[in-house]
Order: structure tokens, then sequence, then C-alpha cells
């Protein structure tokens, strides 16, 4: 049945298995768009492993690009904290408001507008310079918000300290950041990149989940403002190790390649490619609809529901269990069935979440902690496979020529959208304010009209995932 199994040991170094490359032994190419009818999708996606191990392992992979999946397992051990539910609750907790944790969602994706200036600094100091100066840097700010939770006497003054850190955590994120994705698609063939971007997600989520359940401990009962120096001093630790990680991934040094990857490219330009228009709007719609419903669902959780801030944090780790486990699935499949097929199963799964959501929120349902459980698991499962696949969409869409500032120019307007959408929806929270209505058990209040908006709202995005162009290769 598998072809792969009767390779001989010596060439499993150099050559993938079919059902990872998508090309057969007598070279055959990959499954061509046409051939993807529902009915074949079906019976692939049926006939695939649910734990395909060879998804967590190295073989294959360019020598020293493993450590990249474990600088992506430490790395995650600080934005789960420093960006995620953490963060949020610790801002809720000295009086911060819904238009408020708007703001501060919307400061780090607004600052990648910082990878445009940042693709220049990529030809002259190198990727991996770039992004250890970056990441260290970055490092240090964590630290710094660590001991604001202890220095500071008052709410006013610690919340404005959370405010400083995060701009300059996210200044330094995006300035180095947008070295990443052309970093290791130039190390990465892109036969191989659904692998590695499986590979990613993967170890990151599973950090992730470690940083979850560390900061659910640390913050047990009903934490005062000073005890947030705990998660905040762990994810500094783990940021710290994820650098000396990131100095094993191999760097890219020929000259001729950083001349043509820095090659400079109107945006003009770039937009004018109908691949990389169509990808750059649909990203943007998608960050518009799902860029807030993470601080949302945190704000509704602690200001309607009444949950905890540890239950919360514990609950919300369920999202990286599910992407964790998912991704297994989802690892055996992308290379061989493409990126846009794992989207829009992605973004069902979205439309069931919002629907979720909306039905706790408007007292349908009770918000027990199963169902909400139960959400944020489908969230995790969504949202770690729309970003492998979409991750490996990108590689295949950006050329080579001029690389760097397409990758700056796509990651800075995409999350310019992300950092719209929460100072978009928390304005319209805070406009409807306490108002409710009733319509049988139905209750109408600023988050179920939330959810259902989003609801209605990521429908179109199915439309528009089909449109895709999945063939560029570059």
């Amino acid at each position: 049945m598998l072809r792969s199994l009767n390779r001989r040991p010596e060439n499993i170094m150099t050559d993938l298995p079919d059902e990872l490359t998508g090309a057969s032994s007598e070279g055959e190419p990959p499954l061509s768009e046409p051939d993807r009818t529902p009915d074949s999708l079906l019976l692939r996606l049926a006939g695939a492993p649910l734990v395909p191990f060879s998804t967590l392992s190295a073989v294959g992979l360019p020598p020293g690009t493993a450590w990249a999946g474990w600088f992506a397992l430490l790395n995650a051990l600080t934005w789960p904290i420093m960006l995620g539910s953490p963060l949020f609750l610790y801002a809720k907790s000295l009086g911060a408001g819904d238009l408020a944790l708007g703001v501060l969602a919307a400061i780090p994706p607004l600052l990648a507008i910082l990878h445009i200036p940042g693709a220049h600094l990529m030809p002259r100091m190198g990727y991996r310079r770039v992004m250890i100066w970056g990441w260290g840097l970055r490092t240090v700010l964590i630290f710094v918000m660590a001991l604001t939770t202890l220095l500071l006497t008052t709410n006013a003054w610690r919340l404005t300290g959370v405010f400083f850190c995060i701009i300059v955590f996210s200044s330094l994120r995006g300035l180095s950041g947008g070295a990443w994705m052309p970093w290791v698609t130039a190390l990465i063939p892109p036969d191989l990149r659904g692998k590695f971007f499986l590979r990613d997600q993967l170890y990151g989520q599973s950090g992730n989940l470690l940083a979850i359940l560390a900061s659910t401990v640390f913050l047990l009962g009903h934490p005062q403002p000073r005890q947030f120096s705990l998660p905040f001093l762990f994810a500094a630790v783990g940021g710290t190790i994820s650098v000396l990680c990131l100095m094993r991934v191999p760097d890219i040094s020929a000259p001729e390649h950083h001349a043509q990857t820095g090659e400079i490219v109107r945006i003009v330009d770039m937009l004018a490619g109908k691949s990389f228009r169509q990808l750059c709007l649909f990203n943007i719609l998608y960050m518009l609809v799902l860029g807030g419903l993470t601080v949302f669902t945190v704000a509704f959780l602690r200001g309607v529901a009444g949950f905890s801030e540890s239950s919360i944090v514990l609950l919300s780790g369920m999202s990286a269990l599910g992407g964790v486990l998912s991704l297994f699935w989802c690892g055996a499949v992308i290379d061989r069935i493409g990126s846009k097929p794992i989207m829009s199963l992605s973004l069902a799964a979205f439309v069931l979440v919002f629907a979720g959501w909306w039905a706790v929120a408007g007292k349908m349902v009770p918000a027990t902690s199963v169902i909400v459980g139960g959400l944020y698991l489908l969230m995790g499962v969504a949202g770690m496979n729309f970003a492998a696949a979409n991750n490996r969409l990108q590689s295949l869409n950006i050329p080579k020529a001029g690389r760097n500032h397409y990758f700056g120019v796509f990651l800075a307007i995409v999350n310019v959208a992300a950092g719209a959408s929460p100072l978009i929806w928390g304005l319209l929270l805070e406009t409807i304010g306490q108002h409710r209505s009733t319509m049988g058990s139905l209750q109408w209040n600023r988050y179920s009209i939330y959810f259902a908006c989003g609801a209605l709202l990521a429908l179109p995005l199915l439309v528009m995932c089909r449109r895709l162009d999945e063939t560029s290769g570059k």
C-alpha cells in the first residue's frame, strides 16, 4: 500500500515518503487542482493515518533546521503569556475596560508595520543576526514587565507599565520578526515546507500548552497584581533559552541570495500580481473577522460569566491541546491535498465556534466548563490548522526575487488589519454597553451581538478561500 515502506533504509535521510511530498515514485506530479473534487478529498482525508509520528521527525529536513522546532517550543512559553489570556486578565484586574483591552490587543499587530523597515536590515545583518538581536532584546522587556508588577504600587501606574512594555516588546518583534519567514523558506525546499510548518506548529502549540498550564498554577485562586509576576518571569526564562536555540539554526550567507531576496519591489508591483493580491485581501478580511475573538472571549468569561482567572487560563489551554492533537492528522495530508482544503475546513469550524459562543452569550445554553472547554478546543483545532496551511500557501505565492520585502509588506498589511479588528469590535462593545433585549430564550447583549456578527462574516471567507491560487510554487 505505502510505497515508502519498500524503500531501503539508506534512502530515508534524503527521500521523503510519497505521503508527505505528494509525488509518486514513478515521478507523477502532486495532486492537481482539478482532481480535488469533494469525493476524492473525502477519500484521501478518511485514509490519512491518525498519528503520523513522521510529522514530528526531522528526517528529510536540511541539517540544523531541527533547532527551529525547539525554538518554536520555547518561544511559545512567552507569547501566550505576554500576548494572551494572562496579559488580558492582568489588565482586567487593574481596571481596564473593553476598549482598553481592545487597544492592548491591537498594539502588537499594528506595530508589525515595522516589518517593512526591518526588511532593509536583513541583507546587511543576515536573518539569524536580526532575529537574535530582536528576540534577545524583547526578552529583556518580559523581565521588565515582571518587575513592574512588583515595583509599581498603584494600578494606574501598573497599567501604564503594561502599555509601555507591550509597545516596546511589539516594536522589537515587528522590526525583527519579518526575518523568520524568508529565512525558513530559504532553508526549506518547497516540497518539504508543509512538513516543516506542521512540525513548527506542533512544537509551538506544545509550548503554548505548557505556558497555559504553568500560568494556571501561578494564578490559582483570586490573584493579586503582584502574583502575575510569576507567569511573566516564567515567560522571560523560556524566551532566554529560545534565543540559544535560535543561534543553532543555520543562516543564509550567500551574497547572491541576499541580493535577490533583498531586492526592493514597489508595493504597486507586488499588488499587481493576482495571486499575491488575493492572498493579501483574504488574510486582511480573515484578521478583521477573527482578530478580536481571543480577547473578547476572555472579557466575556471574566466580566459576565464570572469565571476565575485560573479557570479561564486553564480552559483557554484547551485550544492549544486541540491544535496539537489535530495537527498530527493535518501533517499527514497537507502536502498531499494542499493548503486550501485545510483552510476551508478550519473556516467552517470557526463558524461553529462563533455560533457556539453566541449561544452561550445569549444564554441559550449554560456557560459550563465543559461547553466553554469544548469551544476552546474547537478554536484550537481551527486556528492551528489554518495557520499551518496559510503559512504554506504564503511560501508558495511569494517569489524569491524581493522575498524580504514581499513578506515585510504582506505581514505589515495583514497585521494592521489584525490590530484594527479588536479596536473596531472593542468600540462596538463599548457603544452597546449594558443594553439588553430578549427574544424568547435568546438574550441579545453586546457579546451575543459580537459573536453573531462573527459567525455571519466568517461565511464569505469560505467562498474566497476556494479562489486562492495554490499553483504558483515559487
